[in-house]
Formats: C-alpha cells, structure tokens, sequence
C-alpha cells in the first residue's frame, strides 16, 4: 500500500510540468479555430466555442508564397551544405596532412563566431558579384555557417569507422572516390540523417542573411512574413 501511494505521489511530481508545458502548446492550437475576439476572451475558452476551418485555410493560401521559397531556400542550404561538408569530414576524420589541424580550429571557432559578424562582408562580396535578390545568395550566405557546423557533427561519426575496412578496400584495388561512396557514405548514413535534419532546421528558421540577401518581394520567405503580421497585428485591449 505504501509503495502504491509513493508511485501515485511520483505520478502527481511528473503531471505537473507536464501540463505546464502542454497546456500553452493546447491553446496555442485551438486559436487557430477561433476569431479574434474568442482568443482573447477572458476568462479563455478551454474548448472553442464556434469552431472553423477558414482560419486555418486563409493562413495556407496566403503563406504558400512565403513557404515556397523557404522550401527552396532550405533544401538548396542542405544540397550545398552536404556535397562539401561530407567529402571535408572525410578528409578531415582518414588523411593527414599539413593543415588538418588548423582546418579543425577554424571549423570550431565559427561555432562561436555570430551571423552579425560576417554578414556585412559576405553582403559586400556577393553584392560585388551580382548575388544579392537571389535564392543563391541566401542560400549560400546560409551556408557559410551550415557547412562548418554539417562537417563537425559527420567528422565525429566518421572517425569512429574502422581505418581497416579503408586498406582493405585499397588491397583490392578500390579509389578513395569508391571508398567514399561505397563504404563511408553508407556507414555514416546515421549521422548523415542527423546533420539533415540540424541544417534543415537551421536554415528554415534563420532570418539574418534571408532579410538582408533577398529584399525583393516577389521572394520573401516566411519569416518576412511573420515580420509583416508582427508590425501590423493589434490585439484587442479590454
């Protein structure tokens, strides 16, 4: 009985900040069924009171732009961001040579370095070159920070492959280009997928090099979008 009582006891500690955290995620989506007015009723409607779709549906048509070109802008940063980082982590994790270990420093000192540090300069390059109001000047300026990022996290898990199964290729008479597509690439597939997802995720909420590389409006992303609602929203003051 006492034993029961400590696991309902133990039950009650774990329900508490889990409703705290799911309790703002449960009326954040079920504003979405609302009007205005009903979202900022008080005291709040825990359920909505005249439910509706049309919200919702005006939101996806008006956003199909703005989420268009931050598909396109995202998954270019992941192309670009995976066809060098994975060749570079391979280099970096089975060769030696002279500057392998300042390569490594650089790549760990850009983790610190802020966006606002680089942008102006990588704004005046690509201006010079005729890549600002473009997806590739965003999608490269994304990328600057995504690669170095991209190449630690693959550099780490390639090390760990067995130099071994790389002679014995080279016995057989493999390349390194076979090697690497052959036998790194699919071994590495686990962290492969998790620098996709990290780089994916960084580069559909970046908002920096998006804002300042593409000021054309007939390729905004969503987040200028979210600017654009911000400054014009009112909320209702009671």
């Amino acid at each position: 009985m006492k034993r029961k009582h400590h696991r309902w006891k133990w039950t009650v500690y774990a329900l508490i900040p889990t409703v705290i955290v799911i309790l703002p995620l449960y009326f954040i989506a079920i504003a979405g069924f609302q009007s205005v007015a009903e979202i900022f009723h008080k005291p709040p409607h825990l359920f909505p009171p005249n439910p509706t779709l049309a919200y919702y549906r005006d939101a996806f048509v008006t956003l199909s732009l703005y989420l268009k070109n931050s598909l396109i802008i995202a998954l270019g940063v992941l192309c670009v961001t995976l066809l060098v980082a994975l060749p570079s982590a391979f280099a970096l994790a089975k060769f030696h040579f002279t500057l392998k270990r300042p390569a490594s420093l650089i790549l760990a000192f850009t983790q610190v370095l802020p966006a606002t540090a680089v942008i102006i300069p990588l704004f005046l390059i690509f201006n010079r070159i005729g890549l600002i109001n473009n997806y590739l000047g965003v999608i490269f300026g994304i990328s600057v920070f995504t690669i170095p990022f991209a190449t630690i996290v693959l550099n780490a898990y390639i090390q760990a492959i067995p130099t071994g199964l790389m002679e014995a290729a080279l016995i057989d008479g493999a390349g390194f280009l076979r090697i690497f597509l052959s036998i790194i690439l699919p071994l590495a597939s686990p962290a492969i997928a998790t620098a996709s997802i990290l780089t994916l995720i960084l580069a559909w909420g970046e908002f920096h090099f998006r804002s300042l590389f593409s000021q054309r409006t007939d390729t905004p992303a969503h987040e200028h979008r979210a600017l654009q609602f911000h400054r014009t929203v009112r909320c209702p003051v009671e």
